[in-house]
Formats: C-alpha cells, sequence, structure tokens
C-alpha cells in the first residue's frame, strides 16, 4: 500500500485511517441490541397471537349466543356453527402459536445474547477487547504517519520560505533603492533556505518510504483483528437466521396436520347443509304437520267458572268478624259532573251480620258512616239510585255471616277519599246587570283538579254578590277582599260553630287550609259549600278543611 496526499487527507473514511476501526467495533455493540429487538419483535407477535384466539372465542361465543336464541334451525344451522367451530380450533392453534414463540424463539435468544455478549462496567467485554486489538495494531503504523506528516509540514514550510526569499532577492537587485549590503544578505539567506529544503525533503522522503515499508504489516495485523469482528458478525447472522427458521416453523400452519383437517371437517359441515330436511323439520315443529288439539264439546262445570272482578270477597279478620261487602257510593267516583255538580267523595257503607253461638237465629246489622250534608238537589243525579243499580249488578245483597258475641258495635272507616276540588267563584256586575262567570280549570301544586274563577276588577259589587251568594255570610274560602280587608278572626261566624272529629289525616296543600290527625276535635264554623269544603278554628288558625273528613260530636 502506497500512502499519498489523497489518503491521508481528513475527508477520508478509509477503514484503515487512524480511529477509522470504530465502526467496526460499534457493529459488535449493535448486535446486542438487535438481539433485543429481535426479542421484542418476537413477543409483540406471540401478543398478536393470543389477542387474535381471544377474540375469535369471543366471536364464536357471540355467535353461539344467537343461535341459541335466533331464529335459524336444522342443517343451516349447523353449517353456522361449523363456521363457529372453526373458530375455535383455530383460536388453539393460534394460542399455541404465541406459546412456541415464547418458549421457543423468544427464550433461545435471550440465552445466546447472555452466552455471547459479557457485560462490563460500560462496554461489553467482546467490544473492548476488538477495539484494544484495533489501537494495538494500528499503532505502529500511526507513529510512522505521523513522522511522516510532521516531515512534509517542515519540507512544505521550508519550501514556502525559500520562494518568498526568492522573490525578494530577484526584487532587490532590479531595485537601485537597495544597497549592495542588503542584496547580499537576501542573496546569503537565499542560499541557506535551499539548502533547507534539500534536507527536509529528504527527511520527508525517509519517513515515507519508513511508513511505505511498514503497511504490509500493518494490513495483516489490522486485518487479523478485523476477522474476528467478522467471525463474531457471522455468528450472530447465523444465530439470527436459525431463529427466524425457528419463528417461521411456529407461525406456519400449512405444515400442520391439525390445521389442513380443521378446514376440511369445515366444508363437510356446510356441505351437511340440506334445505328439504330443514322445511320438513319446520313443516313438524311451525308448519302443517303439526299435532292440534281440535275444540270438543265441554260440559259445564262450577270449578271452571271464572271469578268475578266484582265478586263478593271474604276476609276473616282474627275476632271473627267478616267482611261480607264494601259497598261505595258512586258519588266517591263522582268527579267534577259538570262545573255546578262536582261532587266529594261519599262514607262508604259496611253491612255486617252477627249471631249467637248457641243461637240459630240470625240478626243482620247494618253499619253506616255518618253521612254528610247533601250540597247538591239529589234529582239532579244523572245516574238514578245508586242502591238499584248496585243491586241490580248482583253487588248489593246482603250476605249472612256469623260471629261469637252477642253485641257487636263495628264501625270500619274508609281509607282517606281524595279532598274536593276547590272552585272559587266571584261574580261581577257589567253596566247592563249581566252576571258573567269565567271558570278556569288547572292543576295544582300537588296534581290534585282545581277550579278557579276569573276575578272582576269590581270590588265593590263583587263582594255584594259574593255575599249574597252565601245568604250573607263571609266569603267561605277565607279569600282577603282586598288589601284593607279586616282579618278572619274579626268574622262574626268565629263566635259560633259546631264541635267535629276528624276520621282522617289531613296535610294542607294551600295556605288557606289547616292540617289535623285522625281523632282532633275542632270546630265547625261554616257548612259545607257546593265544593265539599268546610271552614274551621283549630287550634286558633282558621281556613278551610274537606267537609267528608270529619263527623259532628
Amino acid at each position: 500500500m502506497s500512502v499519498t496526499d489523497e489518503v491521508v487527507m481528513p475527508t477520508s473514511d478509509s477503514f484503515w485511517e487512524l480511529g477509522k476501526f470504530m465502526k467496526t467495533v460499534k457493529r459488535c455493540d449493535n448486535g446486542y441490541k438487535l438481539c433485543d429487538s429481535l426479542r421484542q419483535l418476537v413477543e409483540q407477535r406471540s401478543e398478536i397471537e393470543r389477542k387474535y384466539a381471544k377474540d375469535l372465542v369471543q366471536w364464536a361465543k357471540k355467535w353461539n349466543n344467537f343461535l341459541d336464541n335466533g331464529s335459524e334451525y336444522g342443517t343451516m344451522q349447523g353449517a353456522w356453527r361449523g363456521v363457529l367451530c372453526e373458530a375455535d380450533s383455530l383460536s388453539d392453534l393460534h394460542t399455541l402459536i404465541g406459546d412456541r414463540l415464547m418458549s421457543e424463539v423468544y427464550h433461545s435468544v435471550k440465552i445466546w445474547q447472555k452466552e455471547n455478549y459479557h457485560k462490563s462496567m460500560m462496554h461489553f467485554k467482546e467490544t473492548k477487547e476488538f477495539e484494544d486489538s484495533f489501537r494495538k495494531a494500528q499503532k505502529p503504523w500511526g507513529k510512522k504517519l505521523t513522522k511522516v506528516l510532521t516531515a512534509r509540514k517542515d519540507y512544505h514550510n521550508v519550501c514556502r520560505q525559500e520562494k518568498s526569499t526568492a522573490n525578494q532577492e530577484n526584487n532587490a537587485r532590479a531595485d537601485t533603492a537597495v544597497s549592495p549590503d542588503q542584496l547580499k544578505k537576501l542573496q546569503e539567506k537565499l542560499r541557506k533556505l535551499q539548502e533547507e529544503v534539500n534536507v527536509t525533503r529528504d527527511k520527508y522522503q525517509a519517513s515515507l518510504n519508513d511508513l511505505n515499508s511498514y503497511n504490509a504489516k500493518y494490513m495483516e495485523d489490522m486485518t487479523e483483528v478485523y476477522e474476528k469482528c467478522q467471525n463474531f458478525e457471522k455468528m450472530r447472522i447465523d444465530f439470527l437466521k436459525k431463529t427466524l427458521f425457528q419463528m417461521h416453523s411456529c407461525l406456519d400452519l400449512s405444515v400442520d396436520s391439525r390445521y389442513a383437517k380443521l378446514y376440511t371437517d369445515l366444508h363437510s359441515t356446510i356441505g351437511n347443509t340440506d334445505p328439504d330436511k330443514d322445511l320438513k323439520w319446520w313443516s313438524a315443529n311451525n308448519g302443517i304437520d303439526m299435532a292440534m288439539n281440535w275444540p270438543a264439546f265441554e260440559e259445564y262445570s262450577p270449578e271452571l267458572q271464572s271469578i268475578s272482578k266484582r265478586g263478593k270477597s271474604q276476609i276473616v279478620s282474627g275476632d271473627g268478624i267478616t267482611i261480607t261487602r264494601i259497598r261505595h257510593n258512586r258519588e266517591s267516583s263522582y268527579e267534577n259532573y259538570g262545573s255546578d255538580h262536582a261532587q266529594p267523595p261519599s262514607y262508604n257503607t259496611v253491612t255486617t251480620t252477627q249471631s249467637r253461638a248457641n243461637d240459630t237465629d240470625t240478626a243482620a246489622a247494618t253499619v253506616t258512616q255518618p253521612p254528610r250534608q247533601p250540597s247538591y238537589d239529589e234529582s239532579l243525579n244523572p245516574f238514578g239510585d245508586d242502591d238499584d243499580d248496585e243491586k241490580d249488578e248482583g253487588g248489593g245483597e246482603d250476605v249472612p255471616i256469623t260471629e261469637e258475641k252477642t253485641s257487636l258495635e263495628c264501625q270500619l272507616l274508609p281509607s282517606p277519599p281524595c279532598p274536593p276540588c276547590k272552585q272559587k267563584t266571584s261574580f261581577a256586575i257589567s253596566p247592563a246587570q249581566d252576571m258573567h262567570t269565567t271558570c278556569v280549570e288547572g292543576l295544582s301544586s300537588d296534581h290534585q283538579p282545581s277550579c278557579e274563577q276569573a276575578t272582576s276588577t269590581n270590588n265593590h259589587n263583587m263582594q255584594a254578590v259574593s255575599e249574597d251568594y252565601n245568604g250573607g255570610a263571609s266569603n267561605p274560602f277565607g279569600e282577603a277582599q282586598s288589601d284593607d280587608d279586616q282579618s278572619v278572626e274579626d268574622d262574626p261566624a268565629t263566635d259560633r260553630g259546631v264541635a267535629v272529629k276528624a276520621i282522617y289525616d289531613y296535610v294542607k296543600t294551600e295556605d288557606d287550609e289547616f292540617s289535623f290527625k285522625t281523632g282532633d276535635v275542632f270546630v265547625k264554623l261554616t257548612d259545607e259549600d257546593e265544593m265539599g269544603w268546610c271552614r274551621g278554628r283549630k287550634d286558633g288558625d282558621i281556613g278551610l278543611f274537606p267537609a267528608n273528613y270529619v263527623v259532628p260530636l
């Protein structure tokens, strides 16, 4: 090998240059990192295979449930299930692939990596050995190269000075202003530089010859170390090639007899689909071939008679009293029959019968809740006589029952009725003396029906008509006539009243009402209005309450 100026230029990237062997040394470190990357590749592929197997199982489970609850039937359903069985079997194979990739391929790469790369403090042992061997082989040649470069530099410097001095000497000879002594000094300097040029050329040439004579040894030593690196790299490549073949054997399902049989069985399962057989099954289970329980004559049997929803219930109490019938008047479900005929719920009438334990005679006793005062004309009832209707329907007869008591005082209270609807009415007298009433129906805050009359702007006329309407009494609803009216305590009605007793609990829903509990005693100040509300006083509070929630004392 001959070393020229172009070879030793810094831009050269030859392996034989000083320090350029580091790429080969670094390849050893890269080999370890590539083994890590291969292990990661195998691990990710194993995860993909296992996830694919899991997805196949979930997919097959979902569609098996569909077939279990769906409308497909017969051999076609079997074909569907054949596809799902293929998925289950294929998931087993892919699960096996994932396991083999980790147990065989991944594990073998890890072991080989551990055996061939020995970690030291900062480097791998193999990398450090290669680097030291290259530096040792290159060191003698590097020293000789340094001498050559130094000699070349000296030679070039002297040549540069010699050229500069020769130019000065030529200029001085042509210049008359230069003295002879100065010219003589320049000529002497030029002569010495020419001699130095010859000397440095000889040194440069000798050092170069010495470097060239060592090139063969240098190449031999570097080649020896390089071959070690190559052999190590070849071992790595051969191992990875073997590993990839091993991975191929794990992934290749074509050589697995189970894989081929899997699709052979699927093809056979689909081929077993028989439309005629399916249609015959459908006809036998859902079509014209089904058996039929044709209607036949059946003799009447009392046990087969259905129980009417209006049938009599027999509920035996603990003390021997049996409730035979609870009759509800139609008024209890009468809901706002016309704006002027709204009825509150009525009391329930309970009919019972008692007898002595040793007496054959029976006596019927009817216990009736205290009736409320009628607030409308009975002749206006569009439904006629309630009792007659009940008897006509078969629900009003008194059925005898027995009791082991000599006397009976039974008063059964019904469940609390809904409070009556409030209808507050005001009248206004027009200039033509025509009376107009407006009713606005809406829903109260507790979703119970309520009615509200439009009020007139003529407060004086409204008050007069209101007093006329109530027989001279104050407003039964307890509403303020105006901001300047007197309080309700000043009403003359507060000086009189009737004591009543509550038979139900009631919670007020508006500010002009008051609440009470079952058994509370208070004073009723006014009679029941057409909507079923009374005005009363309780614990000093005066307000409205439903008339059908109390009985007089």
